[in-house]
C-alpha cells in the first residue's frame, strides 16, 4: 500500500500572488486611461446635442419672426414686438416654467446676437467642461 505525503499547504505562495498582483497592475496602466476617457464624452454628446436643438430653434425663430432673438429666453417665452412668434422654440413645453436646454455640465449656453450683416449672424457655444480651460464647444464650426 502507498501513503502520499502531504508536501505543502494548499494555496498561493506570496511569490505567485506578487506576481498576479505585477499582472494587474501592468493591465491597469494599459487600460485604466482608455476608460477614463470615455466618462467625459457623454458630457460632450449631450451639448452637442443641445447646440444642434437651439441653433435649429434660432432659425426657425428668425423664419416666423424674420429677425435673430435678442437672448435665448425669446425662444421660450414671447418677447414684446415679435410679430409671428409661434413658441415656444425650445424648452419643455409641459413646464410650468420653461426655460432654454443647458449643457452637459448643467451650465447655460451662450448666445452672443452679432450686428446685421456679420457673417455668421450669432455665436452659440458651450463653455465645456468646468475643469479645462479653453474647452468651447461651438454650434457651428469656428
Amino acid at each position: 500500500m502507498i501513503i502520499k505525503q502531504k508536501t505543502a499547504h494548499p494555496g498561493f505562495s506570496f511569490i505567485e500572488m506578487m506576481f498576479v498582483l505585477a499582472i494587474m497592475g501592468i493591465l491597469m496602466a494599459m487600460v485604466g486611461p482608455r476608460v477614463m476617457g470615455l466618462f467625459g464624452k457623454g458630457e460632450k454628446a449631450v451639448t452637442q446635442s443641445a447646440l444642434k436643438v437651439i441653433n435649429q430653434a434660432i432659425k426657425q425663430y428668425r423664419t416666423d419672426v424674420g429677425r435673430y432673438p435678442e437672448r435665448l429666453e425669446d425662444l421660450v417665452k414671447k418677447p414684446e414686438n415679435a410679430s409671428g412668434w409661434d413658441g415656444p422654440y425650445a424648452g419643455n413645453e409641459d413646464s410650468a416654467n420653461p426655460e432654454v436646454q443647458r449643457d452637459g455640465w448643467d451650465q447655460e449656453l451662450v448666445y452672443v446676437k452679432k450686428a446685421p450683416g456679420s457673417t455668421p449672424p450669432f455665436e452659440l457655444y458651450s463653455e465645456g467642461s468646468p475643469d479645462k480651460e479653453d474647452d468651447r464647444i461651438y454650434a457651428t464650426k469656428q
